[in-house]
């Protein structure tokens, strides 16, 4: 018997449940450790409760554009490492950002430029802290790649 929408849908869930509750009597493994085995391959890092409420923070942009008047000459410099304040933003404070680009993209981006831009944005994304979490995070990443990927990006 083959099964196929809801039904499959139901199976799968029934299944993973079932795992799951057999895996947690018999003290299975907490969930940071699964969470590194499903993601440290994507170089993805875990977040700790304050920093996924800094994330709430960071993902208020409306993408209005408003951060990205005058950055023409910083994006035309880059050749395509930073797309534009608001772009950034929005791939850095969403699902599975990639920190790594994010802070490259930063890069091009003065601190005191940050802070001016923020008073420009009408829901306040705190600009200065997001990139500095980017950059704690890429660090973070950096430092923890697999050997054979450090090998051969060099």
């Amino acid at each position: 018997m083959v099964l196929s929408g809801r039904a499959l849908a139901l199976a799968v869930l029934a299944k993973a449940l079932f795992e799951v509750t057999v895996e947690r009597l018999a003290g299975g493994r907490p969930g940071l450790a699964i969470f590194h085995e499903n993601y440290d391959a994507d170089r993805l890092p875990p977040l700790d409760p304050d920093e996924r409420e800094q994330l709430v923070r960071f993902s208020r942009c409306i993408a209005c554009g408003r951060c990205d008047v005058g950055e023409a000459e910083r994006i035309a410099r880059s050749k395509g490492a930073y797309p534009g304040l608001m772009a950034v933003v929005l791939a850095s404070s969403r699902s599975m950002p990639d920190f790594d680009a994010a802070a490259l993209a930063l890069d091009h981006v003065p601190d005191e430029v940050l802070a001016a831009k923020e008073d420009v944005c009408p829901t306040g994304v705190p600009f200065g802290a997001l990139a500095r979490f980017v950059r704690a995070k890429a660090a973070l990443t950096a430092r923890e790649a697999p050997a054979e990927l450090l090998e051969a990006t060099a």
